[in-house]
């Protein structure tokens, strides 16, 4: 089942031997990372039981495949089998366009989620999932910099920590992040990067940017947390 038919990002697939964990699944990605995130899933076997149905794997991915390609999570190691036949019934063209995710079912949807919600293209959507990413180019003179406090009562988690990176990305401008007690700065857009700063409230980030416009990026960033991440 899918939520979304044609879309320019890359579409999320969710194989799992439980209709109730594949829905669920999707159902957290749309809530944490958006609507427009191309989505489908297959759980349980054809006659409702546990297991997996290579039909309904098949239908998902067709029903969600689209030029930017789709990625494969899966819960089991049969589920990825099952998973490698749908795909292998595709013509050789289509089957190029789908990468199949080595990574926890529901942590690695989401941030694939998130990441082709972000305009992240098929490498870099399965890259964010499986969380192998390379080292941030380090910024030597920053032209903006600034610190804030958390105030969020729960802090940098999931919802927000979309919504940061999200902004983040809409800047051509290097912007980089990192909490007052630590030493190495992260990429501020990088959904895996952001969460696993682990910004409870209270906590002073500083953030520091480069670029034509890294000024109107932290500005706006800063704006964004002083704000509750708008919730």
């Amino acid at each position: 089942m899918s939520n979304q038919i044609m879309s320019s990002n890359v579409g999320v697939m969710i194989v799992s031997h439980s209709l109730g964990i594949a829905s669920g699944t999707a159902d957290m990605v749309r809530q944490i990372g958006g609507e427009d995130i191309p989505i489908s899933f297959a759980g349980g076997s054809a006659d409702g039981g546990l297991g997996t149905d290579v039909g309904a794997i098949l239908k998902g991915i067709q029903e969600i495949l689209t030029d930017a390609g789709v990625v494969v999570l899966y819960d089991l190691g049969s589920a990825e089998m099952s998973s490698e036949a749908a795909i292998e019934m595709l013509p050789e063209k289509q089957q190029n366009k789908i990468q199949i995710c080595s990574a926890p079912l529901v942590e690695g949807a989401v941030l694939a989620g998130v990441e082709s919600c972000g305009g992240g293209d098929l490498y870099q959507v399965k890259s964010v999932a499986e969380k192998r990413f390379v080292g941030i180019e380090e910024i030597s003179d920053s032209s903006k910099s600034q610190q804030i406090s958390i105030t969020h009562p729960i802090g940098l988690h999931a919802r927000p920590a979309v919504k940061f990176t999200q902004l983040a990305k809409k800047f051509d401008a290097n912007v980089q992040v990192k909490l007052e007690e630590h030493t190495s700065w992260v990429d501020a857009k990088s959904i895996v990067r952001v969460m696993g700063l682990k910004a409870r409230h209270g906590k002073t980030m500083n953030l520091r940017a480069n670029g034509s416009d890294a000024t109107e990026a932290v500005n706006q960033l800063v704006a964004l947390v002083k704000n509750n991440f708008g919730e």
